[in-house]
C-alpha cells in the first residue's frame, strides 16, 4: 500500500491525470495549504478490504451481491428505470 498527498489546488488542475496514476492500493490524502484536509481517496475494492476489517456483514453482503451477478440473478436497466425515465 502507497500513501501518497496532494494539495488539493493540484489535484483539482490535474484530476484526472491524478486519479489514473493511483494504483489499486494506493491511498491519496488531500491537502490544503500544506495541512491535511482529513479527505482522501482510495480504491473501491481497497475500501471493501478495509470495512472487511470493521464489519463482516457489510463484506458478506457484497460477496452475495457478487454471486447473485456471477449466476445471472440481475435486473436489466429498463427494468429497474423503465418507469422513471
Amino acid at each position: 500500500m502507497s500513501i501518497k498527498t496532494i494539495d488539493k489546488t493540484d489535484l483539482r488542475n490535474n484530476l484526472a491525470s491524478t486519479i489514473n496514476a493511483l494504483g489499486r492500493d494506493d491511498i491519496l490524502f488531500i491537502k490544503s495549504r500544506g495541512k491535511l484536509t482529513g479527505k482522501a481517496i482510495i480504491d473501491d475494492e481497497l475500501l471493501e478490504d478495509l470495512l472487511l476489517m470493521q464489519d463482516g456483514n457489510y463484506i458478506a453482503s457484497i460477496a452475495k451481491a457478487r454471486n447473485e451477478i456471477k449466476q445471472g440473478d440481475v435486473y436489466t436497466f429498463d427494468e429497474v428505470f423503465g418507469d422513471v425515465l
